[in-house]
């Protein structure tokens, strides 16, 4: 039950066509209704359908907190923090914002974790320059497009970059080795502090 909008609403036609694909091979069925009320065994649908469920889990979006609306912050039209190129608010730039809760002014990238990740060593090096007065702190640009990788469970996963896409077990198998290494670097540094 996805609330309107299908699977990886944003990924290219193809994408989501893989993930409908893998979706339906799994026999999962996709009711792009929103769900306004769990009960003890079924789902109320905004159409008024009662779908049976023995376990509803519920997993929401990337998406910003509630309480920003009322923060003087400037915010676009979703409610995420408006920034610009040193990721500080272009109402307030002693706010620093990246990842889900913010958008920048400049540069236009779909929502992705690895924007997200990408955003983290910038977002430091804003917040290093403002604490030591460096005026103004260093801009981030964003690479114009990122390599995404979904897993669909049965050591299967779709790759997605730019435009070009594939589905598989290589796919897969790329993945967890990244995914992996990537928390291994995390592990280690954690490890010599």
């Amino acid at each position: 039950v996805t609330g309107g909008a299908p699977p990886l609403d944003g990924y290219p036609d193809a994408v989501m066509a893989a993930a409908l694909a893998a979706l339906r091979e799994r026999r999962i069925t996709v009711l792009q209704e929103s769900c306004m009320a769990i009960g003890a065994d079924h789902l109320e649908l905004a159409n008024g359908a009662r779908v049976a469920c023995d376990a509803p889990i519920v997993a929401t979006g990337g998406s910003a907190p509630a309480w920003l609306a009322g923060s003087g912050l400037a915010l676009d039209a979703q409610g995420r923090i408006r920034t610009g190129a040193t990721l500080q608010s272009v109402s307030h730039p002693e706010v620093l914002a990246c990842g889900d809760v913010a958008v920048r002014d400049d540069v236009q990238h779909p929502k992705s974790g690895v924007y997200a990740v990408r955003a983290g060593p910038p977002l430091m090096a804003t917040l290093r320059a403002l604490v030591g007065g460096v005026t103004p702190p260093p801009p981030y640009t964003p690479p114009p497009r990122t390599l995404n990788l979904i897993s669909c469970g049965q050591r299967s996963a779709i790759m997605s970059w730019g435009n070009w896409s594939a589905r598989g077990r290589w796919v897969w198998w790329w993945k967890d080795r990244i995914d992996r290494a990537f928390v291994a670097r995390y592990a280690a540094g954690s490890a010599a502090r």
